[in-house]
């Protein structure tokens, strides 16, 4: 399977100009107001998950708009990605119609299949992106494993920017590094969920119970078990690092940002010397078929989810004008993960709200996976981004 679909090689991209060219091509010149709503035109141009620096997800619950060409490259990193679920083909058949998810409960979701990690390591040339549908029971969704990483060369940094901002990453990774504070014995690192809930595949499924959402309360399960081995890996190497458990998804999915937003400045009013601030989130991508794309790399013969780091600016009005030493953060990181790791990084994504990130020059949105994959494959996952993210920190002590 070919990434490059997916992520076009380029640092610069005005997606409104692409779309507005497609839906021409494909209207015939029509004015776009004359074949729909101006509610649906203003999506097509201008949709993001979120409207606010803090309130995320207020959508319809289904919109329509034309097959053109560019339509899913810009749903794909315009809409969704490092937010929640997307809806897209691989192939030619994409319809153009995107649904969204309603907003989430506590009830218990996931699977209750095993969490024990395989104990044999994989060949190095084994095709692990090949999938038999003559295995795919009725009324289960494939979970098939893709290469979301668009391929770096080693230590080249690749971006997904849905703005409008024209971003010459190559110059972030020569910036100054924006944090001096040394490391001493006050907490430096804060890791939190705002979907807590977000859970896996159980351990060696092939498929899922079409329609699961994969989420669950138990931090034995969740996302919440994956920072805590981010927490506990950053604690051993001797940066004070708190993990805050909290789901802040239970009470209200649709206000977890702003519960989570109130958490963070809660942390930071106790613990002033916290610097960076990582939202560790798993991401969810599935196909129009109903097929759960899981993002996935070979890593020393183990299977090893994609991670994603998310940056937001102030493009859709957030009090966030020092978004740049966010990006300088995640370019550096960034250059570390694809110098260490072949197909290990997905392209940064740049959006146009903050996600949070306005409280500390070294706070990031990360995607650690999605719901296609394991407990392991995630966990294998932060290990791996957790001994970058100390090699940066200890290379950058004031």
């Amino acid at each position: 399977m070919n990434a490059e679909t997916l992520y076009p090689r380029v640092r610069h991209n005005t997606l409104p100009g692409r779309l507005a060219k497609g839906l021409s091509a494909a209207f015939g010149g029509l004015v776009l107001t004359a074949a729909l709503s101006a509610g649906v035109a203003d999506l097509a141009l201008g949709w993001s998950p979120t409207s606010t620096a803090k309130r995320c997800f207020e959508f319809p619950e289904e919109a329509v708009i034309p097959d053109a060409d560019g339509i899913r490259q810009f749903l794909l990193m315009k809409a969704f990605f490092g937010s929640d679920s997307l809806y897209f083909d691989l192939g030619d058949e994409n319809t153009g119609k995107t649904r969204l998810s309603p907003a989430r409960s506590a009830e218990e979701s996931t699977p209750q299949g095993s969490l024990e990690a395989p104990e044999e390591l994989i060949d190095e040339n084994t095709d692990i992106y090949s999938y038999d549908y003559s295995r795919l029971k009725p009324g289960e969704a494939a979970l098939l494993p893709y290469d979301l990483s668009g391929q770096p060369s080693h230590g080249e940094v690749l971006l997904s920017n849905t703005t409008s901002y024209e971003i010459d990453v190559g110059s972030y990774t020569e910036r100054d590094y924006p944090i001096t504070s040394p490391v001493t014995d006050e907490p430096l690192v804060l890791i939190v969920h705002t979907h807590g809930t977000e859970s896996f595949a159980p351990e060696g499924a092939y498929s899922v119970k079409s329609g699961e959402n994969l989420r669950s309360s138990d931090t034995g399960r969740n996302i919440v078990a994956v920072g805590a081995v981010m927490a506990e890996l950053l604690n051993d190497a001797g940066i004070p690092t708190l993990h805050c458990e909290t789901m802040h998804d239970l009470e209200s999915y649709r206000s977890s940002y702003n519960f989570c937003a109130d958490t963070i400045q809660k942390y930071l009013a106790e613990y002033p010397s916290i610097k960076y601030v990582f939202d560790i989130h798993r991401d969810a991508i599935t196909r129009q078929n109903g097929d759960i794309v899981k993002p996935v790399c070979n890593i020393g013969g183990r299977l090893t989810s994609q991670v994603m780091l998310l940056v937001g600016t102030n493009e859709k009005g957030a009090d966030h004008p020092n978004w740049q030493s966010n990006l300088t953060i995640a370019a550096k990181l960034q250059q570390k993960l694809t110098s260490k790791y072949e197909k290990f990084a997905r392209p940064i994504n740049i959006r146009g709200a903050s996600f949070n990130e306005q409280f500390t020059p070294g706070s990031l949105l990360i995607e650690i996976g999605s719901s296609g994959n394991t407990l392991s494959e995630a966990e294998n996952a932060a290990k791996l981004l957790t001994y970058s993210i100390i090699e940066m920190i200890e290379e950058n002590q004031g």
